[in-house]
């Protein structure tokens, strides 16, 4: 085992998935105990984001080979979906997006969003201090103004 795993290597990759219209959340018939709509949430892979998924496989695989390594495979499986974003992104207007770059929505001033919610999509890598900068820095306007948006 001592002497197999020394020669053992991995590749992993990371794609974007492009914002697509058609991904989306929206209220369900279902309520929660508190009579609340659930949110149901629509999310499929377009062609691009499936040839971005085996192109990741297929390189990795032309890289492990060009190595010399005796053994290559693939754990090729179900396209993941983590990191899912977007839903309620932020732009300038009500025309773009759902929210400003402070998370507060622009049909209703009194409405913040904060999380991954508001990218229009993912990066490669994860998003954790991103998330938490962009939350900090709407909590912060929130206070800041919060005679003005609590009325």
């Amino acid at each position: 085992m001592k002497r197999g795993k020394r020669g053992l290597s991995r590749i992993g990759a990371s794609g974007e998935e492009m914002p697509n219209i058609e991904n989306r959340v929206e209220l369900a018939s279902d309520k929660d105990e508190f009579g609340m709509p659930l949110g149901r949430l629509i999310h499929s892979y377009d062609d691009n984001a499936i040839a971005l998924w085996n192109a990741n496989f297929d390189e990795g695989l032309k890289i492990a080979r060009a190595t010399g390594a005796k053994e290559v495979w693939s754990a090729r499986g179900n396209m993941p979906t983590v990191h899912l974003m977007g839903g309620t992104i932020m732009g300038t207007g009500a025309g773009n997006s759902v929210t400003n770059s402070f998370g507060q929505t622009h049909e209703l001033p009194n409405l913040y969003c904060a999380g991954p919610g508001i990218f229009t999509t993912s990066g490669a890598v994860n998003p954790t201090y991103t998330i938490f900068a962009l939350s900090l820095r709407g909590a912060e306007q929130l206070a800041a103004n919060f005679s003005t948006v609590a009325g």
